[in-house]
Parts: structure tokens; C-alpha cells; sequence
């Protein structure tokens, strides 16, 4: 049988903005920087056998047989309880005089992409509820599994069809993802109804 281990980091408020990239970086011992030449900025591939800091702890944690009988780590940046209140009220519920904004950062799809596109949306627009086809919010959303490539018992797609796949295919290793719409961090916002109205503006000096 697979055997998967569901992850969510809670060490410290907000963690899970940043700690998505860190699990890809440990897991497979891959990453990137920028570079630029003549002006143009583009990015190559990076390595690493061991994390950052005085531990040395080894990285790579999916990149040989060692560790076969761990098929496959669940991961989601989206398992606060905002979560609960985003896919209830988008799809109907009353949100009872408060205002829920999402901001945070679309994954970009373009070719050559370097960062994602930041967006601070009111949960209950239709421009946010028309990012995924069930108009609402879908629970899987955010949700991703990154296979072991050298599992004994490989992790079945089919088990969590809606969710974004990472896997090996050719020797390298891909993401799959079911929606269109991939959000790689955000944050929610409560207000009154009756508070200013926050936007884009109120969080990036330059929303281009």
C-alpha cells in the first residue's frame, strides 16, 4: 500500500508564505536563481545536498532509493481556518457585515515567468469566484502532492484527482496541476463592511 504524510507548517504566523518553496527545495534538492544577460533576466537551475544553516542537514530527500517506502508528502498553503470561511462564503454564505479579501500571488503560466501576480480580490466578487469552474472556492485548491520518484509503492493520481501533481517524467521532475488558477501564497483579510475598502496598492509599491 502507498504510505504519504500530509504536512502544514505552523511554527510561526504566516509561515506558510514562504515554507512552500523551502519543501520543494528539501524534497528533491532543486531550486533556481536569476540571472540576467544583456538586460534580460531568466532563470537557471540549482542544486543542493544540504539545507542552509549550521546543521547540515542533507537535502534531497526524494532523490534516491533511501527512503522507498515514503511514497509521496501532502502539502497545502491554504489549511488555515480562513480556508473554511473562503470556500463557505464564496459560494453563498452570509458573511454576516464582514469583508474577506484575499491577496496574495497567482502562479504565472507565461514561458520564462520569474514571479508570480500579485492580486487582492474580495472573496465575494464574481472576478474571484470565476477563477475555478464550480464558481466557488474548491477545497483541493492549494493542495499539492509531490511523488517519490523511487517509491516502492507509488502514491495513485486518482486518489486525489484535483490537486496539483509533482513527479518525475523524462528525468525531470513537473507539476501537474487540475486547475487553471494556482495560487502559491496568500493572506486573508476580516473587515467590518464598513471599513476603507484595501487594494492592491496597500500591499506592492508597484502593482505592474
Amino acid at each position: 500500500m502507498p504510505f504519504a504524510i500530509a504536512l502544514a507548517d505552523f511554527q510561526v504566523p504566516a509561515s506558510m508564505v514562504w515554507s512552500r518553496e523551502a519543501l520543494i527545495g528539501y524534497l528533491y534538492g532543486q531550486g533556481a536563481k536569476t540571472r540576467e544577460n544583456d538586460g534580460r533576466k531568466f532563470a537557471v537551475p540549482t542544486t543542493a545536498t544540504h539545507l542552509l544553516g549550521g546543521t547540515g542537514f542533507p537535502a534531497g530527500l526524494f532523490t534516491d532509493s533511501r527512503n522507498e517506502e515514503l511514497s509521496a508528502i501532502i502539502f497545502t498553503n491554504a489549511c488555515a481556518i480562513s480556508k473554511l470561511s473562503r470556500v463557505s462564503i464564496s459560494s453563498g454564505a452570509d458573511t454576516k457585515g464582514l469583508r474577506y479579501t484575499r491577496i496574495g500571488n497567482f502562479f504565472d503560466r507565461t514561458p520564462g515567468a520569474l514571479k508570480g501576480i500579485p492580486f487582492c480580490l474580495d472573496i465575494t466578487s464574481e472576478e474571484y469566484k470565476t477563477l475555478w469552474p464550480q464558481h466557488y472556492e474548491p477545497w483541493c485548491a492549494e493542495m499539492e502532492v509531490f511523488h517519490n520518484p523511487f517509491a516502492r509503492y507509488p502514491f495513485p493520481k486518482a486518489l486525489l484527482p484535483e490537486v496539483t501533481h509533482w513527479f518525475e517524467l523524462g528525468g525531470e521532475i513537473v507539476c501537474e496541476s487540475f486547475y487553471e488558477t494556482s495560487i502559491l501564497w496568500s493572506q486573508t483579510i476580516i473587515q467590518k463592511q464598513s471599513d476603507r475598502i484595501i487594494t492592491l496598492d496597500d500591499f506592492v509599491a508597484d502593482p505592474t
